[in-house]
């Protein structure tokens, strides 16, 4: 009896110890697997992105989705989808030796470009909105053209009109123009008149709608506009130049006239009282010539502005310019110094560089009484140039240094023989 209990106790041991193993292979493979689990989750998760968003028609690659860019990736053959249709589509991407599942999302976020001009209509006559539009455009090719705001067409006079262009995506664009509801059609053009023609001196500029009206029997601001494309205010001579006008309802006039370009004549009277005006500021009566001198140069180093000119071959243009636009080039320098040190009553000549394919200067050179000096108050480059009273043989030293900035002919320019 005691071995039957004994045998039955052991029995039932290796039983709850089966049970127990079981159960513990069972826990140790659902571990397993969730672990194999997890770590495909995490692997796949970190290979793509699950989700991609573009803009209306911007171009998608495989491996956009892909996060590491340098992989290679293609869609499978089942994956269809176009980003000119706002929409959600399901990606199939292959990247070997992988195949994912992932979403693209095409977003339309940006407006239509929208522009409208005014209408003018009889009260027989009811336009719809899409007859305001110049031109409009989407990404979406399709755009509902509507009235923004509702209107009235019961009364005549200009009415306030408000469209709006409103793509798929209900993205919007409203302007504003005007409708001109009227009793009859207006088919007289408008009439332009008055200062047509005008004269203008060379390098100089003009308005050419100065006097220039138009008038209409129904509109009363209609633009002017000029083609004046023929003309040349650096060129003496006569062109042609065409006035335009159009009112509301397209109907234009055309006038032609001529612009008269002419030389500018200088004389000395003017040139010496435009120099007579800068001297009586800076010179006073107890200075020598060498510090008159000093005056006019710096005077013109801070007063005169570079820029290109084409005045040379006549120094009293070239010094009226300067003195009066407060410009120019080496040429305008050398003519403003020249009228100052002569009406300042300094003895001063012409010099200028012996002339290259692509270099030319002029400067002056005075004499205060210790002879010759080199003047020259153009600007340049090198900052550290002073051009105030330097003798022949220092300017020669430094135009040597300079790519010959100051060789001058000595057999024309004798001064320092």
């Amino acid at each position: 009896m005691e071995s039957t209990v004994n045998y039955r106790r052991r029995k039932n041991k290796r039983k709850r110890k089966n049970r127990l193993l079981i159960f513990i292979g069972v826990v140790a493979l659902f571990l397993a697997c969730a672990g194999v689990g997890a770590y495909f989750y995490y692997d796949y998760s970190n290979r793509v992105y699950g989700t991609c968003v573009v803009e209306l028609g911007e171009p998608v690659q495989a491996r956009d989705f892909l996060k590491d860019e340098s992989k290679e990736a293609e869609f499978t053959p089942e994956t269809i989808f176009s980003t000119d249709l706002a929409g959600e589509y399901k990606i199939g991407i292959i990247s070997k030796p992988f195949t994912y599942e992932c979403t693209l999302q095409v977003q339309d976020t940006v407006a239509p470009e929208l522009t409208v001009q005014p209408l003018t209509r009889t009260l027989e006559e009811t336009p719809e909105a899409k007859d305001f539009v110049e031109s409009v455009s989407d990404l979406s090719n399709d755009v509902n053209i509507y009235y923004a705001e509702s209107i009235s067409f019961d009364s005549y006079g200009d009415i306030p009109v408000k469209i709006a262009a409103e793509d798929p995506s209900g993205n919007r664009t409203t302007a504003d123009t005007v409708l001109h509801l009227v009793e009859e059609y207006d088919i007289t053009p408008p009439i332009i008149e008055g200062q047509l023609d005008k004269i203008v001196y060379a390098g100089q500029g003009v308005s050419f709608k100065t006097g220039v009206v138009v008038t209409d029997n129904v509109d009363t601001n209609i633009e002017i506009e000029v083609d004046s494309s023929h003309v040349n205010l650096d060129v003496p001579g006569e062109y042609p130049i065409i006035y335009t006008a159009t009112d509301s309802m397209g109907n234009m006039d055309l006038a032609e006239g001529t612009i008269t370009v002419i030389e500018v004549t200088y004389s000395e009277d003017q040139v010496n009282e435009l120099a007579d005006a800068v001297l009586a500021d800076i010179i006073k009566p107890d200075m020598s010539d060498y510090d008159k001198a000093h005056a006019i140069y710096v005077w013109i180093q801070g007063n005169i502005g570079y820029s290109e000119s084409e005045d040379h071959g006549d120094w009293l243009k070239g010094a009226y310019d300067g003195l009066k636009n407060r410009h120019g080039d080496c040429y305008n320098y050398f003519a403003v110094a020249k009228a100052l040190l002569t009406r300042a009553g300094i003895k001063n000549e012409d010099i200028e560089i012996i002339p290259t394919a692509t270099r030319h200067h002029y400067w002056n050179v005075i004499d205060c009484g210790e002879g010759w000096r080199h003047f020259d108050t153009t600007p340049r480059t090198d900052k550290t140039f002073k051009g105030f009273y330097i003798t022949d043989e220092d300017l020669m030293a430094y135009s040597s240094e300079h790519y010959r900035s100051h060789n001058y002919d000595r057999e024309v320019y004798t001064y320092f023989n």
